[in-house]
């Protein structure tokens, strides 16, 4: 049966594999971002419905929630920004609480979330306010899929790699979290190898 899905950030690298996935899966999506739909030509582009909003703040974007069956937080921010305000605690915590309250007072019944492995040399903050966001939204009205993939790279850029944090497609990570929204029945996480199989 066909989802509503929204995804938060359509148009970046990994909410772009996860547009496209669930298109191809026979869903409708709807991309909320700060900037909309994205340059390029891209034959999947014509079909989402570009909405312009701001995760990082509550407002008038969380109307685009209204009847959606699945909502994709793929928001993060690996190195803060602090000229502009972007610190690991605005982007990765606060804008995932953000969007929790939204779905959770428009009844979403599955959120996935896109958190990250424990990946050597990455900062502690960035790993902890993914974290702190997970243990949030564990507790949250509805049913959370937590990706906790390390590098994400296109198919082409696949390292053969047994490393425990090693390198995973992007497409591989969009792939295993529309399984789970179909098969888990609880909250689940899924590691490097939950991913990689």
């Amino acid at each position: 049966m066909s989802k509503k899905v929204v995804i938060f950030g359509a148009n970046g690298f990994v909410g772009g594999e996860f547009a496209k996935q669930f298109i191809e899966n026979g869903d409708t999506v709807t991309s909320v971002s700060r900037t909309g739909e994205p340059l390029g030509n891209e034959s999947w582009y014509g079909k989402v419905d570009w909405k312009i909003g701001n995760a990082l703040s509550k407002g008038f974007w969380t109307e685009n929630l209204k009847d959606a069956d699945v909502v994709v937080d793929t928001i993060g921010e690996y190195k803060e920004n602090k000229d502009e305000n972007l610190t690991f605690e605005k982007v990765n915590y606060q804008s995932a609480l953000n969007i929790a309250d939204a779905a959770e007072a428009n009844k979403v019944p599955i959120f996935v979330y896109i958190s990250a492995d424990d990946i050597p040399g990455a900062s502690k903050e960035y790993i902890q306010t993914k974290r702190n966001a997970e243990d949030n939204l564990n507790k949250r009205n509805f049913r959370t899929i937590i990706m906790r993939p390390s590098q994400m790279v296109t198919d082409d850029d696949v390292v053969d790699s047994t490393s425990a944090h090693r390198s995973i497609p992007v497409s591989m990570v969009a792939l295993t979290a529309l399984d789970a929204i179909d098969s888990a029945k609880e909250n689940v996480t899924l590691g490097v190898n939950d991913i990689d199989k």
